[in-house]
């Protein structure tokens, strides 16, 4: 994952490993799977940087304690869904302006790591 967004200081939180319910198949549905989570997040960190106050940044701590907390409470059938919740939470929760989410599910096709998508959603 490249981790930046062209334009945007860059937030990311990269690889982080959490479980839902996710996925159409009823093997699937049986009980929660494992997914990997790609997050960047766009922001201007001059004020950040400037005042070194943790409260005028993007903690990303916190950003992956909330996706992984979410997933956690998700159902979704598509990780197309659950890439579009976690999109809407970095824009309205942590005030990204541009976010790119990658939602991976490790070991589902033989013969792979992992598939998955990616999207990026801009604030409104």
């Amino acid at each position: 994952m490249n981790e930046h967004i062209p334009g945007h200081d860059t937030v990311f939180v990269r690889n982080l490993r959490a479980w839902t319910l996710i996925g159409i198949h009823p093997h699937e549905r049986e009980g929660p799977q494992e997914v990997v989570i790609s997050a960047l997040l766009a922001t201007d960190t001059r004020v950040a940087a400037a005042s070194d106050d943790i409260e005028r940044a993007i903690d990303y701590r916190q950003v992956a304690q909330r996706l992984r907390s979410w997933a956690g409470d998700a159902q979704h059938w598509l990780i197309e869904t659950l890439a579009e919740d976690m999109a809407r939470i970095c824009l309205t929760e942590f005030g990204a302006v541009v976010v790119r989410i990658t939602v991976e599910k490790p070991g589902v096709v033989p013969g792979s790591d992992s598939v998955g998508v990616t999207i990026e959603r801009r604030r409104e």
